[in-house]
């Protein structure tokens, strides 16, 4: 006869394997996101291709995009996700969110299953102990993800911000070599072969598509990418127009970012210094305790 501690483990795992199944399931189109899809159709201030990843990937083949396009498509509205830090990763929401729902039930399942084959074998835990490691699992495996992609915005950011210091340089000389506002700003994002001067060339291609001015779409895609260092440029040469000249001012933005990106890494580097005082303590103290007992017992024998 099965021992009842096999079968509450076995059956929590199975209620979460269909829960996973029924999240696979195709779902419903949500009247509201298509009404707002047609709605964005009116907008011609808006640039095409620079839209939030609201469910955008989700389509794909993988069972994390299945799983988070059907929970986006039934709780999207009560769903909080980075979506700009998943824009600047281009990560789709969809995919972000399933991964982490099926890490969490990775994190609940494989207690519970390793309980059921202790009891099989006579030597199962008591029912608390799995449970709560299923939950303490479950919430590292949910929040891990998460973690991930703020470190990879955060990096990400810091090389927007680089590269942004040398593209507004290169702006100011366009603009002080009579090149108008618009013309500097796509001749520059020309010559970078990094990926956000793909981002902004793409960006700048659909804006010329969509008859939007090239600062408008720099605007709208340092505030999606959330990266202030791509919008006050945009912003300077909004209101300079093609006629003013705005060589100062970017020259003294830029000179601006570079003092910040060089306070950041000093900061850095402290920190690291700092960080490396308690393990070098320790070392030493162990080396000189090391070095003093066998002087220690000699004193104390004599």
């Amino acid at each position: 006869m099965i021992a009842m501690n096999a079968v509450a483990p076995a059956a929590a795992a199975g209620v979460l394997v269909g829960l996973a199944v029924r999240a696979t399931w195709p779902a419903k189109p949500d009247l509201a996101s298509a009404l707002d899809r047609l709605d964005a159709r009116n907008h011609p201030t808006s640039v095409p291709g620079t839209s939030t990843p609201g469910t955008a990937g989700g389509r794909g083949g993988t069972l994390a995009a299945k799983v988070g396009t059907r929970l986006l498509g039934e709780f999207g509205i009560h769903v909080r996700l980075p979506y700009k830090d998943l824009n600047l990763l281009q990560i789709p929401a969809a995919e972000h969110l399933g991964r982490r729902v099926l890490l969490c039930l990775y994190g609940l399942l494989l207690p519970q299953m390793l309980q059921a084959l202790l009891a099989l074998a006579g030597a199962s835990f008591p029912v608390a102990v799995p449970a709560a490691v299923s939950l303490a699992l479950g919430a590292v495996f949910w929040l891990a993800p998460g973690r991930d992609v703020r470190r990879g915005a955060a990096a990400a950011r810091l090389i927007v911000r680089h590269a942004a210091a040398s593209y507004l340089e290169r702006v100011a000389l366009a603009r002080i070599a009579n090149s108008g506002a618009g013309q500097a700003l796509t001749q520059t994002a020309q010559v970078g072969d990094g990926w956000i001067f793909q981002r902004m060339r793409q960006a700048f291609d659909h804006a010329e598509l969509a008859g939007v001015t090239p600062w408008e779409a720099l605007r709208q895609l340092g505030n999606e990418l959330d990266i202030p260092e791509l919008t006050r440029p945009a912003d300077t040469l909004a209101l300079a127009g093609d006629g003013a000249a705005v060589y100062t001012t970017l020259q003294a933005q830029a000179r601006q970012l570079r003092i910040a990106l060089l306070t950041d890494t000093k900061a850095q580097a402290n920190e690291a210094s700092a960080a490396m005082v308690l393990p070098v303590t320790l070392g030493v103290i162990l080396m000189l305790t090391f070095v003093m007992i066998p002087i220690v017992n000699t004193i104390l024998a004599s």
